[in-house]
């Protein structure tokens, strides 16, 4: 194996027109100073004009020109070199964006099947039975074609080099070149659909693509167009420049998106190392791929990446920072307000059910396509007997009890107990007289040696409706409708599991250690449905669920009076949710001051923008694809009346003054846990003070790095106790995490040893608090360099006032617990070291083992909640 490209650690910057190539160079003596070794950048790649986030590329061979085109990406990349920092490039070879500058796409358009870019999409040119033969469909209309044909809506545009276009309204798409006399002489509807009829695609209203779409998308979004990749001419023309600008030294490694999405993921993520490995001159690319891990399952290691992008990380210490002892009175709260008993399970395959009706109808029906020609190519198999339309409904109950997102066509005893439990959940779904259908279908869609072509089709076919199915059921429908405690209802956790206990945790990172101690960690990304410090906040609700249920009954009774009764606006669910996302959102700065009437303004339209996204997104009583504009006028109105309640502002206030110090303790147990935790740590850019951004756009605004914002302290320089005790003293200026964060990210290059490559040791504790203690060790292999011990605190509510039934606490409080709330608490060190003497290296303070190695941690936790210690 050549040189490792691994980074110590990387910050994600979101590249778009209010960020470029040009920031990010002026910013790179601040991401130097801040300490990470990586940066972690957004799709660089030519995308959709106007796109804010890079994931709609049109022209994977180029570098954005709006960001600064590849000159600007090589010199920010000799400034980042200069100061001692790589570059790691997200890619997304799943998908592209099909607008007008995507010359692949509109080549299709104009020339059909004959196009040398017919084979770059995954297009059924059989055609279906809404659908000709040859066609590609466009249903990207806002009204049936009858009614924009009778209003004269199409025209045709002729272009400087001759080729011609059919306009609808400003939306242009290619005429076939043949065609372009007919159409400059169309004249009546009846000419135009003539003209219609001899284009290489089908154009109709936008609701078709739900049922008859004949070519593969991303998720159900039809402005994306799949890919596939797995041509050995398609991996070459997305992959040039990626391979070159790796053979050039300008990146190190790659984030792979939606891998999920790809035909064969494992495959591809082989072919692509081995690709890179050949142009890197004896350098080894860090890969890592955005894969959700559901219900126990593990990433393959034979895919021969460095791990996952961190949802894991998130959802496991996310799951620790919560109180399980909350779950039931958290439940019968929800419960008692919405009349809702379900469980999150249970809105989960409600979704899935509802989302293969109204969504995926044409994901479904090409797999029961591939399932027909496998029939018709054994018809030794009962499956005749049973029929297409029996298939079908096994089919879709299956996919509506998948418990992972997808299963992969390669032979893996890992597939089984997947299709055994979605096989279980399929027959409480299905008549008794389907069974024998769905033992077929899981005999068929079972991996094994030698299997042929057209079995390996159907489950590659299944696989692409349980994988979005998947992310839209229960990160996008149920997580937006079922809202027990919204700080668990996020992108890769477990939302019906509150919370796990210390052993589950410690287990996690020792497997994560083992087995992919490169893989990166985050709590906080460019698609997290809020920040990582609202998270942080709202799991101190765990801790006093009657507090909680108190308040939220007084505010629902206070602002009775702006709810729309008659239409019930909004619902009881919304509402709380609502509640929920107020109090996380709840900014900081506004703890002693009134806020300003603008600030508040602002603060509520962001809150509008995310709870009308909330509401589209649970799909009850508005939905993206009919939205009912009086249900979402009323929650608008009811938001702006309580928001100019004084009497509702002031008590939210003094909720959020009560458990803030609290949920900052969290954010910083949080940061703390995921750079000292085994894996890459990532800090998202919006998380370098508190983060309370968002679901997308909130999380994806630009941010400023500049050295000007910040005075983080040198490399090597050790802040003092007085200095932390400053910071802690106006915790809610955000300063104490970025130093904190600045410490740990120069304390993992001094300490590399342990942190890259050091095993995990769990450490027990004693004492009274020892159930908030979390304790673990990093220790290097021998001879390589020093152990340290990791030291934080978790579940501090009651210690910080907020479980008080006034619910106050002296505006002096900080996030930290005091001596007196540790008493004799001790962590165990004797397994890792003998030693007596110790120093906190984020304090510079000596502290003093007792006897049998018990380090104090009123002495360790005197200034901060965490600790990182090192043998003296």
């Amino acid at each position: 194996m050549g040189a490792d490209m691994t980074p110590l650690s990387t910050l994600r910057i979101q590249f778009n027109a209010g960020y470029t190539f040009v920031q990010a160079e002026r910013d790179v003596p601040a991401f130097a100073a801040l300490g990470v070794t990586h940066l972690y950048a957004s799709p660089i790649w030519t995308s959709t004009p106007g796109s804010t986030h890079g994931y709609d590329v049109v022209d994977p061979g180029t570098i954005s020109e709006g960001l600064g085109g590849e000159s600007g990406l090589r010199r920010l990349h000799d400034r980042l070199a200069a100061h001692g920092i790589g570059l790691v490039v997200d890619i997304v070879p799943n998908h592209m964006g099909n607008g007008s500058r995507n010359r692949w796409w509109r080549d299709v358009l104009r020339r059909g099947a004959h196009s040398v870019y017919a084979r770059y999409f995954d297009i059924d040119w059989e055609g279906n039975a809404d659908v000709p033969a040859g066609k590609v469909l466009l249903p990207v209309l806002p009204e049936p074609l009858a009614d924009g044909l009778a209003r004269r809506k199409l025209s045709v545009i002729h272009g400087g080099r001759g080729e011609a276009s059919l306009a609808y309204d400003g939306t242009r798409w290619p005429l076939a070149p043949e065609t372009s006399a007919q159409a400059d002489a169309a004249r009546t509807p009846q000419d135009w659909q003539a003209v219609l009829s001899n284009q290489h695609f089908h154009l109709t209203y936008w609701p078709l693509a739900r049922d008859a779409l004949n070519w593969r998308r991303f998720f159900d979004i039809t402005s994306l167009v799949a890919v596939r990749v797995e041509q050995p001419e398609v991996f070459e023309a997305v992959h040039a420049l990626l391979l070159r600008l790796f053979a050039d030294a300008v990146i190190d490694g790659v984030r792979i998106d939606h891998v999920d999405g790809l035909s064969d993921p494992g495959a591809y993520c082989r072919k692509l190392r081995a690709a890179l490995r050949e142009q890197g001159h004896g350098r080894e690319p860090w890969i890592v791929v955005e894969k959700i891990l559901m219900d126990g399952e593990r990433l393959d290691a034979r895919w021969e990446t460095d791990g996952t992008t961190g949802y894991d990380f998130m959802n496991d210490v996310g799951a620790l920072l919560h109180d399980e002892h909350g779950a039931t009175a958290l439940d019968g709260f929800w419960q008692a307000c919405t009349h809702d008993r379900r469980d999150f399970d249970a809105h989960v395959r409600e979704a899935r059910r509802q989302l293969l009706d109204e969504r995926f109808g044409s994901e479904t029906a090409r797999a029961v396509k591939a399932l027909s020609a496998l029939i018709d190519a054994e018809p030794d198999t009962r499956a005749r007997d049973y029929g297409v339309t029996c298939l079908r409904r096994c089919m879709c109950a299956l996919a509506a009890s998948f418990p992972v997102y997808r299963a992969y066509p390669d032979a893996s005893e890992e597939a089984h107990p997947v299709l055994a439990a979605a096989t279980a959940g399929a027959k409480r779904l299905l008549h008794p007289i389907d069974h024998a259908a769905l033992s077929q279908l899981v005999e068929w869609l079972t991996p094994s040696e030698g299997q042929t072509s057209l079995r390996r089709e159907v489950q590659i076919r299944f696989a692409q409706v349980t994988a979005p199915l998947a992310a839209k059921a229960v990160e996008d429908t149920a997580g937006y409708r079922w809202g027990r405690l919204l700080s668990r209802n996020d992108v890769g956790c477990e939302a019906a599991t509150l919370a796990r206990p210390l052993d589950a945790f410690h287990q996690a990172n020792a497997y994560r250690a083992r087995h992919w101690p490169r893989a990166m960690l985050t709590t906080a990304t460019h698609d997290h449905k809020r920040g990582e410090d609202i998270r942080a906040r709202l799991a101190v609700l765990s801790e006093i669920p009657s507090q909680w249920a108190e308040a939220v009954q007084g505010w629902r009774a206070e602002n009775d009076r702006f709810r729309h009764a008659s239409s019930d606006s909004p619902c009881a669910a919304h509402e709380l949710m609502l509640y929920q996302t107020l109090l996380g959102a709840w900014p900081c700065a506004w703890h002693t001051a009134s806020p300003s009437a603008a600030s508040v303004r602002s603060f509520a339209e962001r809150i509008a923008q995310w709870q009308r996204k909330a509401n589209r997104e649970a799909g009850v009583r508005t939905s993206w694809l009919a939205p009912d504009a009086a249900y979402e006028a009323a929650c608008d109105a009811f938001l702006n009346e309580i928001m100019g309640a004084s009497a509702f502002v002031r008590s939210m206030q003094a909720f959020s003054n009560a458990i803030g110090p609290a949920g900052a303790l969290n954010g910083l147990t949080q940061m703390f846990l995921r750079l000292t935790c085994p894996g890459v740590p990532d800090t998202y850019q919006a998380s370098l003070g508190w983060d309370q951004t968002l679901v997308d756009p909130d999380n994806r605004r630009p941010v400023r790095f500049d050295a000007a914002m910040w005075n983080p302290p040198a490399s090597n320089g050790v802040v003092g106790p007085q200095a932390w005790r400053s910071l802690m003293n106006r915790w809610r200026d955000g300063e104490v995490k970025l130093t904190l964060l600045c410490r740990l990210l120069h304390l993992r290059k001094q300490f590399a040893a342990a942190f890259a490559q050091g095993d995990y040791v769990p450490l027990s504790s004693g004492g009274p608090c020892q159930a908030q203690v979390v304790a673990f060790a990093r220790v290097p292999h021998a001879g390589s360099g020093s152990s340290v011990v990791c030291v934080a605190t978790r579940h501090a509510a009651r210690h910080l006032g907020a479980a008080s039934e006034a619910m106050t606490r002296p505006d002096g409080v900080n996030p930290c617990l005091r001596a007196q709330d540790w008493q004799d608490t001790v962590v165990h060190v004797g397994t890792v070291s003998q030693g007596a003497r110790w120093r906190n290296l984020l304090t510079g303070t000596p502290v003093r083992a007792a006897a049998h190695g018990n380090l104090p941690v009123a002495e360790m936790l005197d200034v901060l909640p965490v600790a990182l210690l090192a043998p003296q």
